[in-house]
């Protein structure tokens, strides 16, 4: 096309209310008049969709995942409309479009899709004729085409995922943050902001609970070398940088000590005897919770036991969701609710193993139950009561970040002076 293309996705907070919808209308124009070509992704105003998801439950304690999905695009469908009308207003040509419309085909799992491909053809023909586009975030459309929602935060992965597939010179996710923290610095009040991050880095902390940016629209951004800035739509501020390793020509030196700490209070324990169960039940056990999120699992291969913890946020009712499946595998399954997580993102920590004895013992110390740990490349968790999630990030961050444990006892080096990178030649 010739043009500078940007990517720009626009949060609920964003665009909560009209006078905010006008604001984000002038922001998007005026990266127009910059010379660039501007998509747009909108999620729905505020809380809108949590309040669809209370109507849906005033009516179905545990509503059908397909009309919940067609309930829950409409938000971002009033939102896209409203923006795209006033940006219209405002003298600049602009057409929304939904998740369908602008080619966002995939699977077919309700509530929490993943997109199988883009086609591209809409949206090129809109951006030749000088239009900003403005798509709905969070949704798409089945092969059998049935609208279908990505999950909660899925707005992040339109954006990522469209960043990609039109090649896009620049993404930039606006949210209501300054920028990405060790920590939620509404729980943590003396969490650091990190203006720099690996996309692994990144992906492990909104894996783990970190609100500001969705997990899969990192993988996305990932597995197509696409990097992004978390940027503030109120306060003007620079920002944080995600990168991608990968094609770079600067180096980007890894963080020696720990990054940051996240926590989730969203687990739902199913434990399933498999060696008590049918291979007919096995299968059935496991096509039931296929179409959520499985954020731990542990195998004892001695008992034959798998030990799964899921995401409630895509399960409209966990309560009668984990009495099904007690039921209908009657002495084969049994759960636990009520859990959350808290876990340490940093650079190899999954291979440390004085950073999981550290970390246990400062849990230990501040009087918190640890019932399960789970280690990943670059992240140590521990599973720990949903109510104490909150004294578990905030005693794992006094001693990883403020005190800087991880540097003292692992031998790690400072940390790499930003004036190492070469702003001239960096690339978004």
């Amino acid at each position: 096309m010739g043009r500078r293309l940007i990517v720009q996705k626009y949060g609920g907070t964003s665009v909560a209310s009209s006078e905010k919808i006008t604001a984000v209308a002038r922001k998007v124009i005026a990266a127009k008049r910059q010379g660039s070509d501007v998509v747009v992704v909108v999620s729905a105003m505020g809380r809108t969709t949590d309040q669809l998801f209370g109507l849906a439950r005033q009516v179905a304690e545990d509503p059908h995942r397909r009309e919940l999905d067609l309930l829950l695009s409409t938000g971002e469908v009033a939102a896209v409309s409203l923006l795209a009308i006033a940006i219209r207003n405002l003298g600049v040509e602009a057409v929304a479009l939904t998740g369908g419309q602008c080619g966002i085909v995939t699977n077919d799992v309700h509530t929490n899709a993943r997109i199988l491909r883009i086609h591209l053809d809409r949206l090129r023909r809109e951006l030749a004729r000088g239009a900003v586009v403005v798509v709905a975030g969070f949704q798409g459309e089945s092969p059998e085409g049935e609208i279908t929602t990505l999950g909660r935060g899925g707005s992040d992965t339109t954006a990522t995922a469209l960043a990609a597939a039109l090649g896009a010179d620049a993404c930039q996710i606006f949210t209501d943050v300054d920028c990405v923290y060790s920590a939620d610095p509404q729980l943590v009040p003396t969490a650091q902001p990190l203006l720099e991050l690996s996309a692994d880095e990144m992906q492990e902390m909104a894996w783990h609970g970190a609100k500001v940016m969705k997990a899969e629209a990192v993988e996305f951004a990932k597995g197509n070398g696409v990097s992004f800035e978390i940027l503030s739509t109120f306060s003007g501020m620079p920002g944080s940088r995600i990168r991608v390793d990968a094609g770079q020509d600067v180096f980007v030196p890894r963080r020696p000590e720990v990054a940051g700490v996240s926590g989730r209070t969203d687990l739902l324990r199913l434990s399933f005897a498999s060696a008590a169960a049918s291979a007919a039940d096995r299968r059935d056990f496991f096509r039931q919770i296929s179409g959520y999120d499985l954020v731990f699992g542990r195998l004892e291969s001695a008992g034959g036991v798998f030990h799964l913890l899921l995401s409630t946020l895509e399960i409209p009712n966990p309560d009668p969701f984990l009495k099904d499946l007690e039921a209908r595998f009657a002495g084969a399954v049994s759960g636990a609710g009520g859990l959350g997580a808290v876990s340490l993102i940093g650079f190899g920590l999954g291979s440390r193993p004085a950073a999981l004895v550290d970390a246990l013992e400062v849990l230990e110390d501040a009087g918190l139950e640890v019932f399960d740990s789970f280690t990943g490349r670059e992240s140590l968790s521990f599973v720990i009561a949903a109510s104490r999630m909150r004294e578990g990030i905030l005693e794992l961050h006094r001693s990883f970040v403020d005190d800087k444990l991880a540097i003292s006892r692992w031998g790690g080096s400072p940390r790499f002076a930003s004036s190492l990178l070469a702003p001239e030649n960096s690339k978004m």
